[in-house]
């Protein structure tokens, strides 16, 4: 009598661990090598990647000349618009480093943000990026001019008062002059 052994299955479930990655393309940091950030923005750009690299003018001297040279705004980062399962696209790409995490998670950021820096930037506002982070002063909005609907804090910063917005991903703080009449006081935080 013969006798036939039954073969087991083992069947594994991957089951996630809290919540799922967003599959909708969204704003995220790519940190990348020292000084690489128009390469690698370049490079991703022709493998029609968007991103977004925030470009500021700024005054060099070198010892025989003075010149105006374009230098990102924030050293080390490009935005990237993208999803998680793409990522490894941008990061394949020479000088790419990671993208900004928190709680091991990819660091969004907001279009409102985005938006914020563009409209900054591209109506020549008076502004400053700090690495300070503010801890007390009034919520406030611009109701007015071209920072319209953004929100941020009313600070005194070197002597008069400003909109401080930070943006937690980057830890980084854009302090902007804008006239008192342009802001009101707001409950919400920013």
């Amino acid at each position: 009598m013969s006798k036939t052994k039954k073969k087991e299955e083992v069947v594994t479930y991957i089951r996630p661990i809290g919540k799922r990655l967003p599959q909708k393309p969204a704003w995220y940091a790519l940190k990348t090598k020292p000084r690489a950030e128009k390469k690698v923005n370049e490079r991703l750009q022709e493998i029609n990647i968007t991103t977004y690299l925030p470009l500021t003018k700024e005054l060099r001297q070198w010892s025989d000349r003075k010149k105006w040279v374009e230098e990102p705004l924030f050293r080390g980062y490009i935005l990237v618009w993208t999803t998680p399962n793409e990522f490894i696209k941008s990061l394949e790409q020479d000088g790419a480093v990671s993208f900004v995490r928190f709680g091991g998670k990819p660091a969004v950021i907001s279009e409102e943000q985005v938006d914020m820096i563009s409209k900054i930037l591209n109506n020549e506002l008076r502004y400053e990026v700090t690495n300070e982070t503010f801890a007390e002063g009034d919520k406030v909005e611009v109701i007015s001019g071209p920072l319209k609907g953004t929100k941020g804090e009313w600070v005194k910063y070197k002597t008069k008062y400003n909109v401080a917005v930070h943006i937690h991903q980057l830890q980084r703080t854009i302090t902007v002059e804008v006239p008192a009449a342009f802001i009101k006081k707001t409950d919400a935080p920013e």
